[in-house]
């Protein structure tokens, strides 16, 4: 049979993908499992009050906690040197906008203090964190 040409084997060209979705999907449990747990800020009551939403644009937020330390976003910083910080957070990141977040048993004192600093640094926009008074069915 001199004319029976030989077929070449075809290449399959398709990619199984399942053990890529099974990879994915176990993935994405852990991370919805994980990312609540990592998210997780300083412990600072702040007074509650009837107070209008501050708007949610990029600005840097200033904790005060109940032992006097001072934190610019999540980080400790030395309650002399807030100024400084402050300034080189307004050049680096180019915000206008600061909040300052202080524990309730604060002195009005040490509140006035730190936004005299921030104001110091050039921030004109300082606002309050408060936390909204409980709904009647909380009471």
């Amino acid at each position: 049979m001199p004319g029976r040409l030989r077929r070449e084997p075809r290449l399959m060209a398709e990619i199984n993908v399942t053990a890529l979705i099974d990879v994915m999907t176990v993935l994405l449990v852990i991370f919805m499992i994980v990312a609540p747990m990592a998210q997780s800020g300083l412990e600072v009551r702040v007074p509650r009050t009837e107070a209008a939403p501050l708007p949610s644009a990029e600005a840097a937020v200033v904790t005060l906690d109940r032992e006097g330390r001072v934190f610019v976003d999540r980080v400790e910083v030395r309650p002399e040197a807030l100024g400084d910080v402050m300034a080189q957070v307004r050049t680096s990141r180019g915000i206008q906008r600061v909040y300052v977040q202080a524990d309730e048993a604060v002195s009005y004192g040490q509140v006035a203090g730190l936004m005299g600093q921030i104001r110091e640094a050039g921030f004109e926009n300082v606002g309050l964190v408060f936390e909204p008074p409980p709904a009647a069915s909380e009471r």
